[in-house]
């Protein structure tokens, strides 16, 4: 009860996580204000961000590096985790 003290809302949490999600926008500064390196990484079928979409946040961060990860869609790591370790592993390294 301490963590969901109202576990009948739960739906309308979800709910509002998911308008939230579906309305947030990032505008291109944000991406080129980062100043650490970042893996971008991402399923060659992700269905929540078209590849276009990746490659161009990818071109706006100035210290990124980018990952494809062939066949896979959006949960990545559940299809083919060994090309993410091995690609993050390999990012970890430079």
């Amino acid at each position: 009860m301490a963590l969901v003290p109202e576990p009948e809302r739960v739906d309308e949490w979800f709910t509002s996580i998911s308008k939230m999600y579906n309305s947030t926008e990032v505008k291109d500064e944000v991406f080129k204000q980062i100043q650490c390196p970042v893996l971008v990484l991402s399923g060659e079928l992700d269905q929540n961000a078209p590849l276009q979409t990746v490659i161009d946040a990818y071109r706006l961060i100035p210290h990124a590096q980018l990952g494809i990860i062939l066949n896979a869609p959006h949960p990545v790591f559940l299809v083919n985790f060994d090309a993410v370790w091995a690609s993050m592993t390999l990012f970890l390294q430079l």
